[in-house]
């Protein structure tokens, strides 16, 4: 077994929970401090009054669905972005916009401008898509291959750890009641991330593949990988030697390109499949406390449960980072997705059973959690990398960013729906929104995805190529055989 680069792990660790702060902490808040806002949302009008709950509803799910518009407008800018002027400074300029995005919304706080709180959020989720990407493409470009997945699972760990502290902070006895310092929070990790990405170095690939400068590649693995020996760097500089030949048999990455090249396809809808089995989490995120709540527990209890669920989803990333190196990704992937679409959809049912007999909502605090870890442990954080791993890096940041705009294009309509279909027509929603298609994507993976595991990228996109030729000949030998049955 090879032997871990604890400089390389904790430096993206730390670099992921101050970059992507703000993207997991001010999605997580609203939750626990959902009766503050309220307030906040009755007291900016000209004249205060008291929403219905209709208004309410309504309200609050386009207030938090401007996250998605955001993100998927900085998800596609992101691409050009990240082959223009490098990782390393695609994440410095997210990192940059949510600094701004926290001091916007705590002005808009103080000042008591729903409008101009909702365009931080704008700010935030622009800049939070742009930080993922360079985090993400930064890193898995930077890796070795036996710890690319562990790394890789520091974007997911700071998602989930960062909905912890929102999810916290935003209850009524820590910081629920005062949305002023709720929100100044945010500001530190924001700066220490504008700081410390100052002081990175480019990815060796994005150096030695789109700049051509061999030289700043092999400074770039000794700052990253501690490689020091000249001879260990040339083989890895060798490596990339055969990333770059099979570059030169293809275009560069625009939609066109990538759906015209049948790998390079095949690997993007694998990728944009993966991260649509994501698009419950929003929710959770967003309404469990209420959701809870619908189903016959008090706030309190509901705000715990959610925080709990937060908690143990934290834990769970952790174990994960510890057995995502260990086996397959495919089947990680596969069965953690399984057991998080069958928790919606017992969720939804003891929801609706719940009305009827009591005793049945415990289902739902079960299930809840049993959402939170399965997500955590494995699927959210394959999903925000697998795409990277499957396509060749000129194909690679276009692909990324545009799975992630395409799939939160979708989560938008859903987030912005879940809420008020849910107190309209019940848990059934959930079914249809998140049940249905999580089943069908999990189907397509089983089909074609290929194992991704310490595999070179040439070896997945062969695996991802050979699946086709491998159906074509099926379809001829049974076309053969059916013929000659004819004959005969």
């Amino acid at each position: 077994m090879q032997k871990l680069n604890w400089k390389l792990l904790i430096l993206s660790a730390v670099l992921a929970i101050t970059a992507i702060f703000q993207m997991g902490y001010t999605n997580a808040y609203p939750n626990t401090a959902i009766g503050s806002f309220r307030i906040f949302l009755n007291e900016s009008a000209n004249e205060p009054y008291t929403l219905s709950n209709s208004e309410f509803e309504w309200a609050w799910s386009a207030m938090l669905a401007i996250y998605f518009i955001g993100f998927a407008a900085g998800s596609v800018i992101s691409a050009g972005v990240a082959d223009r002027i490098g990782r390393k400074w695609t994440l410095f300029l997210g990192t940059c916009g949510s600094l701004l995005s926290s001091l916007i919304a705590l002005f808009a706080i103080i000042l008591k401008m729903p409008l101009m709180f909702g365009f931080s959020r704008l700010v935030m989720s622009l800049s939070a898509a742009i930080s993922m990407n360079g985090l993400i493409l930064l890193f898995q470009e930077s890796s070795p291959s036996h710890m690319r997945g562990l790394i890789s699972f520091n974007a997911e760990m700071a998602f989930v750890i960062t909905n912890l502290i929102g999810g916290l902070f935003g209850m009524q006895s820590i910081l629920g009641q005062n949305i002023v310092g709720l929100i100044a929070v945010s500001i530190i990790p924001s700066s220490v991330a504008c700081f410390l990405t100052v002081f990175l170095k480019e990815s060796p690939k994005y150096l030695f593949l789109k700049k051509h400068d061999a030289t700043e590649a092999g400074r770039a693995l000794q700052f990253y990988q501690n490689i020091k020996d000249e001879e260990e760097k040339m083989n890895v500089l060798n490596d990339l030697k055969l990333e770059k030949e099979e570059m030169g048999h293809q275009k560069n990455g625009s939609l066109f390109d990538i759906m015209a090249n049948q790998p390079v396809r095949r690997g993007f809808l694998l990728g944009l499949a993966t991260m649509q089995l994501t698009a419950s989490v929003w929710p959770v995120v967003f309404y469990s406390t209420d959701f809870l709540m619908d189903a016959g527990f008090s706030y309190e209890l509901s705000e715990s449960v959610s925080t709990g669920m937060l908690f143990l989803s934290s834990l769970s990333t952790i174990v994960g980072m510890f057995i995502v190196e260990k086996y397959s990704r495919k089947w990680l992937l596969i069965g953690t997705a399984s057991v998080n679409i069958a928790a919606i959809l017992v969720f939804s049912l003891s929801a609706i059973l719940s009305h009827y007999w009591t005793w049945i909502g415990y289902g739902c605090i079960i299930c809840l959690i049993l959402h939170g870890i399965s997500y955590s442990v494995a699927m959210g954080p394959i999903a925000w990398f697998i795409t990277s791993e499957l396509v060749p890096i000129n194909f690679r940041a276009a692909s990324q960013s545009l799975v992630l705009a395409l799939n939160h294009t979708v989560a938008l309509v859903l987030a912005f729906l879940t809420f008020p279909l849910y107190k309209t027509i019940g848990p059934i929603t959930l079914v249809i929104f998140f049940v249905i298609p999580g089943i069908l994507c999990i189907i397509m993976l089983i089909l074609y995805l290929p194992e991704t595991k310490d595999k070179h990228i040439n070896v997945i996109v062969e695996q991802l190529r050979e699946t086709k030729a491998k159906r074509k000949e099926s379809q001829k030998l049974e076309t053969e055989e059916s013929i000659g049955m004819n004959k005969l």
